[in-house]
C-alpha cells in the first residue's frame, strides 16, 4: 500500500468579473493560502491540536483491503501502521530517525532521499502545522478543471530543511477546498513515483472541514480510503514513534 496521505486542505477565491468587460487580476498564492486556512478551520482549533490520531478503512483496485492508522505529534513525529491479512506494516520517524517494520522482512532503517520524504510528511501533515511551516514560496499557475471542478492550480516549493520536489496543488474555487495533490514522493528506497491525490466527501468534523474519502494513484496501483475516526490531543509518548 502506498503511504502518501495528504490532510491539510487550501482554498481559493474567483475574482473574475463580468460585464463593462472589466477584468480584476486573480488572488495571491498567499491570499488563496490565507483563505484556505479560514475554510478549512473557521473556529481556529488546528493550532492547538499537537497530537492527532486518524484511522481510515483503506481498499486498492485488487481487492486489497487494510486498515491505515496515522499517528502525528508536533512539531516532527508521525507513524503510520497498515494492517491487512498478512500482518502490521509499521513506518515511524522520531524527528531524527526514520525505522520500518515489514512483518515479512523485518526492521530496516530508512535513510537517505526516502527519509527525507518522511521528514516533510511528518510537518506536512501535521494539522498544526501552517502554510509557512512548510513551503517556501508558493505561486499561483493558472486554473484548470479537477474532478469536475473549476480549480486554481498552485505549486508550493518545499523550505530547504525539506529536501523534496515541489507540490502542485489544485484548489476548488467555488468550494474553497482542497481538490487534488501531486507530488514526486521517495517512498521506497533509490526510486522516485509521481503519487496524484484527490480528496472528496468532505464534512464538518468538531469544527474542521474534513475529506472523508482520499484516493490515491501511483502508476497502475489506485487506493481509496474512508476516513473511519479522527481522536484530536491524545496522549501519545515519544516511544511510539521510536525505532524500537
Amino acid at each position: 500500500m502506498k503511504r502518501s496521505l495528504v490532510l491539510i486542505s487550501i482554498a481559493a477565491v474567483a475574482l473574475w468579473a463580468t460585464g463593462c468587460q472589466t477584468i480584476f487580476a486573480p488572488p495571491s498564492a498567499e491570499a488563496i493560502f490565507e483563505k484556505m486556512e479560514k475554510a478549512t478551520d473557521p473556529g481556529h482549533k488546528l493550532p492547538s491540536m499537537k497530537t492527532s490520531v486518524f484511522t481510515y478503512n483503506a481498499e486498492s483496485n485488487n481487492k486489497e483491503k487494510s486498515e491505515l492508522v496515522v499517528s502525528i505529534k508536533s512539531p516532527s513525529q508521525i507513524r503510520f501502521e497498515f494492517k491487512n491479512a498478512e500482518g502490521t506494516d509499521v513506518i515511524g520517524y522520531d524527528g531524527k530517525t526514520g525505522w520500518e517494520y515489514d512483518p515479512r522482512c523485518g526492521m530496516r532503517t530508512i535513510a537517505g532521499k526516502e527519509l527525507e520524504e518522511l521528514k516533510f510528511q511528518a510537518v506536512y501533515l501535521a494539522p498544526d502545522s501552517r502554510i509557512k511551516d512548510i513551503f517556501a514560496k508558493t505561486m499561483l499557475n493558472g486554473s484548470e478543471m479537477v474532478d469536475g471542478e473549476d480549480c486554481w492550480k498552485l505549486t508550493g516549493y518545499p523550505l530547504a530543511d525539506f529536501k523534496v520536489q515541489p507540490v502542485i496543488i489544485f484548489i476548488s474555487k467555488e468550494r474553497s477546498l482542497l481538490v487534488k495533490t501531486i507530488e514526486q514522493q521517495n517512498n521506497i528506497p533509490d526510486s522516485a513515483e509521481t503519487v496524484v491525490t484527490l480528496f472528496r466527501n468532505y464534512k464538518l468534523l468538531d469544527g474542521v472541514m474534513m475529506p472523508y474519502t482520499i484516493v490515491t494513484e501511483s502508476g497502475d496501483l489506485v487506493i481509496t480510503s474512508e476516513l473511519t475516526s479522527v481522536k484530536w490531543n491524545p496522549l501519545l509518548r515519544n516511544r511510539l514513534f521510536a525505532k524500537p
